[in-house]
């Protein structure tokens, strides 16, 4: 067979039977790692690069050949991986899923229990779109361990029409009309534009997206494909259940609607296994910031006992880099586009084993930084303000308990507001028609009305005296039905203590609406900043990004100017903002504290922008302890897996280098490359070790560390360290992503 004959030569044909053009394996691999690093680098691309090198014309033919080689590559590669799984007993359905993440699920015995006993992530991305109908002719099927199957999905279809926050923006979808569900929290809203799509994107792509959860350290568990949809319920649903049924009990999932989300799952089919493995839901550090306060005091972060330091913004990270494979792959058949998001996601899944002990040593260095410099300003603030540690986890509860007393509007004081608005507006309107009564133009005279400019006049002030007219008597039948409605006899007057009560009320209401409406706007522009700073956005996006801030910004300065006009009429008054203040609010639930002035809050102690201060830090040092208690526990679990690992590749391959010599040669290649990848482990856990104020077990040692020659070793630990200084270029810039999410919030 001729493609035998050149695979023996180390080239693999374009066509199995009679192939004119062949490609050498050092090029595939080549492609294949430059795919790996920069998966926006396409067939394309490469095939223009090789015409260049060997002075050849460019035609689609070329890059047509190559593509069918590379796909073949590809097959030969996941064809040796599935022997040497089976060979090294990692063909069990949930493998991956258990093993790739040693920090989060290599248990070892005596091992302190972690509460939760692990943390993940999920959320869903419009960017890896496929348009419908692109690569129809190709029927071949792609299986990656990622994937949960569209079958699987759809067992939840009928559970919940839509995932809490869509409402009824979404009218047509793959499941039909659906009906808005009012009864969600407030909150929720604010993801209302972001979650939506259109009618135009459904009829023109086939997948819509994809929907991931991930593990807090970065290593992606599931994938699910959107089809024809936005982010439905049913895709959520499957994730979380594909998370029960692979890791049981104590783990919490944070979702940038968890607080919705935990009622959708209530009222679903797998409501008892979720109450039954005391799984909990709980919203994302960052998307946290524009949840009201209610929703934070029960669901953000740092106020969630064993979170640690933990912001859940996994995905979000996740999502910018797996932006880059969209334009490649838009176009693609279905088995493409698959198979090109499955090799990203291998890679970014291999990149974060490599960062992993890296992870482990910044946030044990950030925990100790923030107990370091946090605790002695809190102690001295408690020893002043006389208050204790249980004092600020009860005034979260107090401050919850006033919120919620809130919530709902008593049914006298609407009807009391209601009537003292419909007599304002009757008072204007009786005002407006009184000018007609009495009307006569300055310059008046007999033969006045025989003048056409003067009768146009006059025509139009007949009209406005009409309008004025049929003003009055409407509001006079509003105030006349309101009074029947409510059993009034006598109709209130300006000084009535009534009437004093229900405009105090209405004085609020107008208040509260236009903080709400300054909330909003704020909101939105912190969404607008975030989008701006993702990397991977075109430059035309930024630029409408940037105008739409701007205009944005003009919207929150008019906004700012209504509310600080109502705020010195409130009782007490309130405290009168610019703009520089409320564009850095870095917890958009402060803005509930501004509401509720007629309710005395300013008496609360929790309400004292110094005492909530002192809080905060107090709960940010509850959780950096919290941290260090993780932390301590998945670096030993860590230090046993690399050496079980190595141990476990080596014994692997010695004992094929008689029965299967090519498969103990291929795993021995494996060995060699995660045994580098581990001692890069080890030296770093030997330098957490090394930490002031690293209190965990001493389980690894620098012994059998390969010796470096090339100084390597040296660099790494310097950049470990922050010891070397590091020129950022602009694509470092784009991708440090916490930086621009935390730019955003302060």
């Amino acid at each position: 067979w001729p493609t035998v004959s050149l695979v023996n030569i180390g080239l693999l044909g374009c066509s199995p039977l009679q192939p004119k053009i062949a490609v050498s394996f050092q090029c595939l691999e080549l492609y294949h790692q430059i795919r790996w690093r920069k998966p926006s680098f396409s067939v394309q691309a490469m095939v223009k690069v090789l015409c260049a090198l060997h002075n050849r014309s460019y035609f689609q033919a070329l890059r047509d050949q190559f593509a069918i080689a590379f796909d073949a590559y590809l097959d030969i590669l996941r064809g040796v991986r599935e022997l040497a799984d089976i060979a090294l007993k990692r063909d069990s359905p949930h493998w991956r899923m258990l093993h790739s993440c040693p920090a989060c699920n290599y248990k070892q015995e005596n091992e302190p229990a972690l509460i939760p006993a692990r943390m993940d992530s999920m959320d869903g991305n419009s960017s890896l779109k496929r348009v419908d109908g692109s690569g129809h002719a190709d029927e071949q099927i792609f299986k990656s361990s990622y994937l949960i199957p569209p079958d699987e999905v759809d067992i939840f279809k009928d559970d919940v029409r839509l995932r809490p926050g869509t409402w009824a923006a979404i009218t047509h979808t793959a499941g039909g009309t659906t009906p808005g569900d009012t009864s969600e929290s407030a909150c929720t809203d604010n993801w209302k534009t972001a979650n939506t799509i259109s009618d135009n994107t459904v009829k023109v792509f086939e997948q819509t997206g994809i929907f991931i959860s991930a593990c807090r350290h970065g290593m992606i568990q599931t994938l699910v494909e959107m089809q024809r949809s936005g982010e439905l319920a049913k895709y959520a649903l499957a994730t979380t259940n594909k998370v029960l049924d692979v890791y049981g009990m104590n783990g919490v999932t944070g979702y940038d609607i968890g607080c919705s989300y935990q009622k959708t799952v209530n009222s679903s089919s797998i409501s008892t296994k979720a109450r039954s493995n005391h799984h909990r839901f709980i919203v994302n550090s960052f998307h946290g910031h524009a949840h009201n306060r209610r929703c934070q005091l029960r669901f953000h972060p740092l106020y969630q006992h064993g979170l640690g330091l933990e912001d859940l913004e996994t995905c979000e990270r996740i999502f910018s880099g797996s932006n880059a494979v969209s334009p490649v792959i838009r176009h693609a058949s279905y088995f493409h586009w698959l198979q090109f998001i499955d090799l990203h996601f291998q890679q970014w899944d291999s990149d974060r084993y490599l960062e992993l002990s890296k992870f482990l040593y910044n946030n044990y260095k950030q925990a100790l930084a923030i107990i370091d410099d946090l605790s002695p300003a809190v102690e001295e603030l408690k020893l002043a303000l006389k208050i204790s540690d249980g004092d600020f986890e009860r005034w979260n509860m107090e401050e919850l308990e006033f919120l919620e007393s809130l919530a709902e509007e008593q049914e006298g004081d609407i009807e009391a507001m209601t009537y003292v608005d419909a007599l304002q507006s009757l008072a204007k309107a009786d005002v407006t028609t009184v000018q007609f009564l009495t009307y006569t133009p300055a310059d008046f005279t007999p033969s006045h009305g025989l003048q056409k400019n003067q009768q146009a006049f006059a025509r139009a002030r007949e009209a406005e005296r009409h309008a004025a007219h049929r003003k009055l008597v409407l509001e006079m039948n509003v105030v006349d039905d309101i009074e029947r409605r409510m059993g009034i006899t006598e109709r209130w007057h300006p000084q009535d203590v009534k009437y004093q009560e229900g405009l105090a009320y209405l004085t609020n209401r107008r208040f509260i609406q236009a903080v709400e409406h300054l909330q909003g706007l704020v909101i939105q522009r912190l969404f607008e900043l975030a989008k701006a700073n993702i990397a991977g956005t075109g430059y035309k996006l930024r630029q409408h990004i940037s105008s739409a801030i701007s205009r944005r910004s003009a919207a929150i300065q008019t906004a700012l100017e209504k509310y600080n006009q109502l705020a010195i009429i409130q009782t007490p008054p309130r405290e009168v903002l610019d703009f520089s203040k409320v564009a850095s609010y870095a917890w958009l639930g402060e803005f509930d504290l501004l509401k509720h002035s007629r309710h005395h809050i300013l008496e609360k102690p929790w309400a004292s922008k110094g005492n909530r201060e002192v809080a905060n830090n107090f709960f940010k040092i509850q959780r950096a302890h919290e941290e260090v208690q993780h932390l301590n526990v998945e670096v030993t679990r860590l230090s046993a897996w690399v050496d079980h690992k190595d141990a476990h590749l080596k014994s692997t391959f010695e004992s094929l280098a008689e029965s299967d010599p090519v498969l103990s040669r291929e795993i021995s290649h494996m060995y060699e490359e995660r045994k580098r990848v581990n001692d890069v482990h080890r030296r770093r856990i030997h330098a957490l070790y090394e930490l002031s104020g690293y209190s965990g077990l001493k389980g690894i040692e620098t012994r059998g560390v390969d010796n470096d020659s090339s100084g390597d070793t040296d660099k790494m630990m310097e950049d470990l360290r922050g010891t070397r200084s590091i020129e950022a270029d602009e694509d470092d810039a784009l991708c440090d992503e916490a930086d621009h999410l935390h730019a955003c919030i302060i």
